[in-house]
């Protein structure tokens, strides 16, 4: 799993042809704790703990982390077992012992010496309804279909992956919307190509869409995987203003684009995400 939260952005301008770098003073509230766990339900939970950082410091290795916090995971308000640490690709996770299950509410508190205890709490979303994922070899589409559910306030998240050599998905494929087919389904169709796309079910309600994704390359792998994943509101929010902060949102004389938490007197996300995925063959 790969959590990230930013707080500062690099503000540029470019004036008679000369690059003028201009710093400007963001208030700091002072060190706080920061979580990011995403709580898939079926899954143990995953939970990093890190401190957060001034906006005006680039720090490429990312954020300190906090190895001896206290981290306590409740379901329903009682506490599970301990969470045990973890090192996953050079990073430490507080992993729970058991699974973590819909229909539940979660909480996760955090405490460290000379920091402001944290919590955060959010529910595991229904998983989502798709079928008839397809590509072809040398086309820069893939198709598939969703299900909405009706009256229902829902959140998703698309991603495309290629296999590689190892058959396994591997190298996250940049698409959009395919302006053609899907005008009808978001606001504004984006100009630029993405690794995910965030969008609620505003436009299709209750309905069965067929989606038409226009990839940024040529597919040329054999396998390709279309991953889509049901969001709780939280987790909608986070992703949504995390996506406005990497674009830069605004410009120079714009304000910051603040990413959403929902850590009491802290940072991070706590958010319950439910993915499915279709692998398809192209050839």
């Amino acid at each position: 799993m790969r959590s990230f939260f930013v707080y500062g952005i690099l503000l540029t301008t470019l004036l008679t042809a000369c690059e003028e770098r201009v710093n400007i003073q963001l208030r700091y509230e002072g060190d706080k704790i920061v979580i990011n766990s995403l709580l898939q339900p079926d899954s143990v939970a995953y939970v990093r703990i890190t401190r957060s950082v001034p906006a005006n410091v680039y720090d490429e290795g990312g954020f300190t982390e906090i190895g001896n916090a206290a981290v306590t995971l409740l379901q329903n308000g009682v506490a599970m077992s301990p969470l045990q640490q973890q090192q996953i690709k050079g990073r430490t996770y507080f992993v729970s012992r058991e699974k973590v299950t819909n229909g539940n509410t979660y909480t996760i508190n955090v405490s460290a010496a000379g920091l402001t205890p944290v919590s955060a709490q959010d529910t595991l979303p229904v998983a989502p309804i798709i079928a008839d994922a397809a590509g072809q070899k040398g086309s820069t589409r893939v198709v598939f279909t969703l299900k909405d559910r009706p009256g229902a306030a829902d959140y998703y998240r698309i991603r495309l992956f290629a296999y590689g050599p190892d058959n396994q998905p591997d190298t996250a494929r940049g698409f959009r919307l395919d302006p053609a087919f899907n005008n009808n389904l978001i606001d504004v169709i984006a100009n630029t190509h993405n690794d995910a796309l965030i969008m609620d079910d505003t436009r299709f309600d209750g309905k069965t869409v067929n989606f038409v994704l226009e990839t940024q390359a040529l597919i040329n792998s054999s396998r390709m995987m279309l991953e889509v994943s049901t969001m709780t509101d939280g987790g909608f929010k986070y992703f949504r203003t995390l996506g406005m902060q990497y674009l830069g949102a605004g410009g120079l004389l714009a304000e910051p684009a603040p990413v959403y938490t929902n850590v009491h007197n802290g940072y991070g996300i706590v958010a319950g995400i439910n993915s499915r995925r279709l692998v398809f063959d192209t050839e």
